[in-house]
């Protein structure tokens, strides 16, 4: 935790705005990796996600609010959603390849 340095106050109120979100969300910044972070201080480890973003602005808070604990469930769904869409495309490609073999 020495490299983190916590973020209470930003320009934009990014970290209060994101701890609306979440009461329980932290945001640091990771001086060894030069990011920001994403912590959530009721689970051990703490840590959920790094920032896509050098910033911390409207993007970070909308990350926040997209990946947030209480939309896993969801999140989980539209993972598996994509998969599946991903492995019906190669199955039917894969058919598509042997009848044209077959042919």
């Amino acid at each position: 935790m020495e490299k983190l340095a916590e973020i209470r106050q930003d320009l934009f109120d990014i970290s209060a705005r994101i701890k609306s979100i979440d009461e329980n969300y932290k945001i640091y910044f990771n001086r060894g990796t030069r990011r920001y972070e994403l912590h959530d201080s009721t689970r051990v480890p703490s840590y959920q996600a790094t920032f896509p973003y050098a910033r911390l602005d409207k993007r970070a808070l909308d990350f926040a609010r997209r990946s947030a604990v209480k939309n896993s469930k969801r999140i989980l769904e539209e993972i598996d959603a994509h998969n599946d869409a991903i492995e019906k495309n190669m199955q039917d490609k894969l058919l598509k390849k042997a009848l044209s073999q077959c042919l």
